[in-house]
């Protein structure tokens, strides 16, 4: 025979359900972080703004548990965080310290009628002068 070429034992590379698997992984993977990502950059956000008030300049005017929930308010408008509310947190405002305590659930659509529901607990606690 001339042409006594065998076919390979097996070939190599991705087949096409591999490859289609591979992208449903990706969209999958993306679609968390594009869904996720942003409740965690909020929930830091929500930590730093507590955590300003105890800088010396932003205590300025922030003598009672009143002063905390219009500064917090005020805060929380302006960095456009909804998932917590001034209102559900227990704060107080005592002689030599500021006690901030809350939780809440931060819930985003996911995938249709699926929903992600994440829970943050916080307990912040700074002195008073």
């Amino acid at each position: 025979m001339l042409n006594d070429q065998r076919p390979p034992s097996h070939q190599g590379g991705f087949s096409m359900i591999a490859i289609m698997m591979a992208i449903i992984i990706g969209f999958f993977l993306l679609t968390v972080v594009v869904r996720v990502v942003p409740v965690y950059i909020d929930d830091f956000t929500l930590s730093q703004i507590i955590d300003s008030i105890d800088d010396r300049d932003s205590r300025r005017g922030i003598d009672s548990e009143r002063d905390v929930r219009v500064y917090l308010k005020k805060r929380l408008r302006l960095e456009r965080i909804e998932s917590v509310s001034v209102s559900d947190m227990d704060i107080k405002y005592g002689n030599e310290l500021l006690t901030i305590d809350f939780e809440y659930e931060a819930r985003t659509p996911f995938m249709g009628n699926i929903d992600t529901v994440i829970k943050f607990e916080h307990h912040h606690e700074m002195g008073v002068q």
